[in-house]
């Protein structure tokens, strides 16, 4: 039986930041030509949370940024109309945050429920068991399909208290080469 071959993906890459001046991004590539998608108004000691649009992926339909400082308990309002919602795709990335302000009640169980797992867990330990000061900044991105809270929605996340948190993956589309798109854990470049 012949397979038909896959359908081209787009190269997804989200990079966290992790010390000051640098922002998170997101990377798509269809082919040699990449769209970095940036916060709106970076601003350090936040969460970027930006939303994407699923057929669309290189549209930011809409971003939320949270102030570590003053927001690490509050899940914005209006985030779960899109975070709830199949139609898009979602980043949360830090921006040079103070490990002193990784998600806290409110914040910590919605990231939870949409698939936030061990990586933002191993942070919150490194919070309560190192002590201020031990781990002065930390980089988190975290990735998935919009749906329903703790509906198993496949998410990819990634931790670091060294270097920026990213993922290298890809999208990909139906078997008919449209979309939607997905994620796939699977890495999309071009050699030539």
């Amino acid at each position: 039986m012949n397979m038909p071959p896959m359908p081209p993906m787009l190269g997804y890459t989200v990079i966290g930041s992790l010390n000051v001046p640098s922002t998170p991004v997101i990377r798509i590539a269809k082919g040699k030509q990449t769209t970095a998608i940036t916060p709106a108004s970076p601003q350090d000691d936040s969460y970027w949370i930006a939303i994407l649009d699923v057929n669309n992926p290189v549209n930011k339909v809409k971003e939320f940024t949270i102030n570590g400082n003053t927001g690490n308990t509050t899940v914005p309002a209006g985030l779960d109309t899109y975070m709830s919602n199949p139609a898009y795709l979602f980043v949360v990335a830090t921006q040079s945050l103070s490990n002193a302000y990784v998600p806290q009640g409110d914040l910590y169980d919605y990231l939870a429920a949409h698939g936030a797992g061990r990586e933002l867990q191993r942070l919150e330990a490194l919070n309560t068991h190192t002590g201020c000061g031990q781990a002065s900044r930390c980089s988190y991105v975290l990735t998935g399909l919009g749906g329903p809270p703790n509906s198993g929605s496949v998410t990819y996340e990634n931790a670091s208290l060294n270097f920026p948190a990213m993922l290298v993956m890809s999208l990909m589309p139906q078997m008919n080469g449209q979309p939607p798109y997905s994620l796939c854990n699977s890495y999309t470049f071009v050699t030539r």
